[in-house]
């Protein structure tokens, strides 16, 4: 069977496949599904190899559990790398597009239809499925998405900005005014029991915590004093610790790579660290400052 469309998705989420596919092909779209379009006692991946090259349009139902589908990863790498077919996703859920799957769906056509986009734009899955139609009929009449062409701009969805992002100059600023005063304080005298090696050269103003999802993200906030690396290959290192005083997690960043005040990052699948031990080092490795900070900031 001639088919215009070949129909991507997690077996999770089969229920919003089965529903594009009936109001695609209630509108004159022939689909190509799995596992309806294959062969019985035929190579399944075969199958889907053939359903898919002879295809005009990629649709994929996006979900998180479409983009830990081995499959479908590879479905959209072939039509993406190979094929060069159009790609139109239906996001299904609140996940978002993340690393390869991030890269090959960057000029795709994006329908939003999460919960939370119904919910704040006040529409219905119904009303999706008929908008997708609508793109899908657009594609295959020679619109590209993106290039000047009649029809809607695209919209790649991305997590939204943070609590850091939003506020990073007044984070910034706070960051700066403590390291100031913890400056001051130091040089009088008063962290005389604090083990750094020199707190001016190397100052930790705090670590933020963000949880995204079913995951957590560490920011080092904190400064190098002025003259205190003599490269841009220089490198600040940090540990992070969990309560037991075990390193869970470290990076390193070039002094070149330091974004604003931002001395470091780490994403974890836990909420395990409990203090940091950040140190500004050489090409060598040779430590020229360090300093230590358990002052964790939730977000």
């Amino acid at each position: 069977m001639s088919h215009d469309v070949f129909i991507s998705y997690s077996t999770k989420n089969t229920e919003n496949a089965e529903a594009v596919c009936e109001r695609l092909e209630s509108n004159g779209i022939e689909c190509w599904i799995a596992p309806r379009n294959i062969k019985t006692g035929t190579n399944y991946a075969k199958e889907i190899m053939d359903g898919l090259k002879a295809a005009k349009i990629v649709v994929l139902i996006f979900s998180k559990d479409a983009q830990e589908s081995e499959y479908v990863n590879n479905e959209i790498d072939t039509a993406f790398s190979k094929n060069n077919q159009p790609i139109v996703a239906l996001k299904v859920d609140d996940s978002f597009p993340e690393k390869q799957m991030e890269f090959f769906l960057k000029n795709s056509q994006w329908l939003d239809a999460s919960p939370s986009a119904l919910k704040k734009e006040n529409k219905t899955l119904e009303s999706c499925y008929d908008a997708l139609v609508g793109d899908v009929e657009r594609v295959l009449d020679g619109w590209v998405p993106g290039q000047g062409n009649d029809g809607e701009g695209v919209v790649i969805p991305h997590k939204e900005k943070g609590f850091f992002e939003k506020y990073k100059l007044f984070i910034v600023a706070a960051v700066i005014l403590l390291i100031v005063v913890g400056g001051f304080l130091a040089y009088n005298g008063m962290n005389s029991k604090s083990n750094v090696k020199n707190e001016t050269g190397i100052s930790v103003g705090y670590i933020g915590l963000e949880k995204y999802d079913d995951s957590y993200t560490y920011f080092v906030f904190g400064t190098v004093a002025e003259g205190s690396s003599n490269s841009s290959s220089d490198v600040v290192h940090i540990d992070y610790y969990d309560s037991s005083g075990k390193v869970v997690n470290s990076s390193d960043t070039k002094m070149k790579d330091i974004d604003g005040n931002i001395l470091g990052s780490i994403d974890s699948n836990s909420k395990n660290v409990a203090k940091v031990s950040a140190k500004l080092q050489d090409k060598n490795n040779k430590v020229l400052y360090s300093v230590e900070s358990n002052n964790i900031i939730e977000q």
